[in-house]
């Protein structure tokens, strides 16, 4: 007979990960910097959002043992250029927080349950490319100075030379008569 899958709750890149008695839970941390200093005040700066975290929890029991490989697969995987793959996660809190691409993050961890014959999972998701990193590098960036109409612009090298030319014309007397009789500087 042949063994039934779990339903699908949690998709990476279409891949379906299959865990019995999935819980997965998100949280996204707004940073803060403390203003007050020795005061008493509660003032504080505010650093911007974080990116998202999925937790994900779980149940892999041991004649299954090709799920465990499969999500270790995953959160070993890298690209070419030897970076942590990122995946885009399909799964209903996910969709609901906005949450599109993640990496594993931190520890995953599958630890051996004494009486159900199985693995207890569990790992992090951690948002790359969030909706506010986006924000961020939409607005406005400072401009650059660029070579416009009103800048200076350098002077080639026959403008160059012209002034030169000015500047031994200015010599006086004997030479600049020898110079003049010979063809001198122009000739």
């Amino acid at each position: 007979m042949q063994k039934r899958n779990p339903s699908v709750q949690l998709a990476l890149n279409g891949t379906p990960i299959y865990l019995n008695n999935i819980l997965m839970s998100v949280s996204v941390k707004r940073e803060e910097k403390d203003m007050s200093g020795q005061k008493s005040s509660t003032k504080k700066s505010d650093k911007g959002v974080k990116a998202k975290e999925l937790s994900v929890t779980g149940f892999i029991p041991y004649n299954r043992k090709e799920w465990l490989t499969q999500l270790f697969n995953l959160a070993e995987a890298e690209t070419g250029k030897g970076e942590q793959t990122k995946y885009r996660v399909s799964c209903t809190v996910a969709e609901a927080v906005n949450m599109r691409e993640v990496q594993f993050s931190g520890e995953v961890s599958a630890t051996e349950q004494n009486g159900q014959l199985g693995w207890s999972i569990s790992f992090r998701l951690r948002e790359v490319n969030s909706v506010a990193e986006k924000k961020d590098q939409r607005k406005k960036k400072p401009k650059v100075k660029t070579q416009g109409e009103n800048a200076p612009v350098a002077k080639s090298a026959g403008e160059n030379s012209g002034k030169s030319e000015e500047q031994k014309d200015e010599r006086k007397g004997a030479a600049k008569d020898v110079d003049d009789f010979f063809g001198g500087i122009d000739g």
